[in-house]
């Protein structure tokens, strides 16, 4: 999926559910629609894509239309493997939990270009998620909680009805009432986090997929990659994409992208030497890029953005960020907050200059 008029693009997919939602909750679907800058035809199908911002104001003018805090919610409530198009015919094609989720974080960006997919496993619990890199993006909230409950539709159609995870975050205030997040997942909630995730048990990632079709898995992949080829999608473009996943994940290494790529890590490597592709400038670039995420939105200790970004010491982290920006993380941070200039004085001021 392609950027236009310099807008990343995401596919409607879960959101086509959204008018009888609007419906429900007694607000007018077509002029929040309208307010939103689509037209009910748009988002009738959900295989059409738009801009990322255009969904988020959709989202933020929906929740303010019908005071209904938890929207987001409601729709990923009703989305399923299913919302994902191409994608989600990948996922419940593959033969193992483990391949599915592989496949969902190495081709997330047909589904959603400005979104970045979590993808942590650790020996115990797993972690699967989603996070947008600008809070301050309109409806970030609702697309977040969109996204961990379309996610959570899709472990459960993968893994059967047994399946439940440990605990889940949002990355969202509490809401004023949470009974309904409580009565859809079930399970302990933890709001305010840095991502929305999902945290189940490691167990199940050697879980086979109920039905998954060897054939179609082929014949979806070879689709995807064609379609990257037909938009593009460069060598270099696709590894940017995964290394912002990675990176949340401390997992920036040729081994990893190799295993996504289904790749020998040589073999990757020659192929980023032949196309002139410096790894290490990459991995800084996705460093560089979730350490002012995380500086900007959230109020996290140095220390702790150092250990998310994988520097043992903040110190070294602050000598990396000052390279990348001219600023410490420390500066960074305090200047983002300061009051902008004011390019006249205030009227007060002029008022009493004239007085004089």
């Amino acid at each position: 999926m392609q950027r236009h008029d310099g807008l990343e693009l995401t596919r409607v997919g879960g959101a086509a559910a959204l008018p009888p939602i609007l419906h429900d909750l007694g607000a007018d679907a077509n002029a929040v629609l309208f307010r939103a800058g689509l037209s009910p035809e748009v988002l009738a199908n959900p295989e059409n894509v738009i801009p990322f911002l255009v969904l988020g104001n959709l989202l933020e003018e929906s929740a303010r239309a019908t005071q209904c805090d938890h929207i987001g919610l409601l729709i990923g409530q009703r989305a399923s493997v299913s919302s994902l198009g191409y994608l989600g015919l990948l996922v419940e094609n593959s033969q193992y939990l483990r391949a599915a989720l592989d496949n969902l974080i190495r081709y997330f960006h047909i589904h959603d270009a400005r979104g970045v997919p979590v993808f942590e496993v650790l020996k115990g619990a797993t972690s699967l998620g989603y996070t947008i890199f600008d809070n301050a993006i309109p409806g970030a909230a609702e697309m977040v909680d969109l996204s961990i409950a379309t996610l959570f539709n899709t472990l459960r159609r993968l893994c059967g009805p047994s399946w439940k995870p440990l605990e889940i975050s949002l990355a969202r205030p509490r809401p004023r009432n949470a009974r309904p997040y409580d009565n859809f997942f079930g399970v302990p909630l933890r709001f305010g986090a840095e991502h929305g995730l999902i945290v189940f048990s490691t167990d199940w990632l050697t879980q086979p997929v109920p039905d998954a079709n060897p054939l179609i898995r082929g014949l979806v992949e070879d689709r995807i990659e064609a379609l990257e080829v037909e938009s593009g999608n460069s060598l270099e473009a696709r590894l940017r994409r995964l290394l912002r996943t990675l990176v949340l994940t401390r997992r920036c290494s040729l081994e990893t992208l190799g295993e996504l790529f289904h790749l020998e890590p040589r073999t990757l490597a020659r192929r980023m030497e032949r196309e002139d592709i410096k790894f290490r400038e990459l991995v800084d670039e996705a460093r560089y890029e979730v350490a002012r995420h995380l500086l900007a939105d959230t109020s996290l200790a140095m220390t702790h953005v150092a250990a998310m970004l994988d520097y043992s010491e903040a110190s070294a982290f602050s000598r990396a960020f000052r390279r990348w920006s001219g600023k410490t993380p420390v500066a960074w941070r305090a200047d983002r907050f300061l009051p902008k200039e004011r390019t006249s004085p205030p009227a007060s001021s002029r008022r009493t200059r004239a007085a004089s």
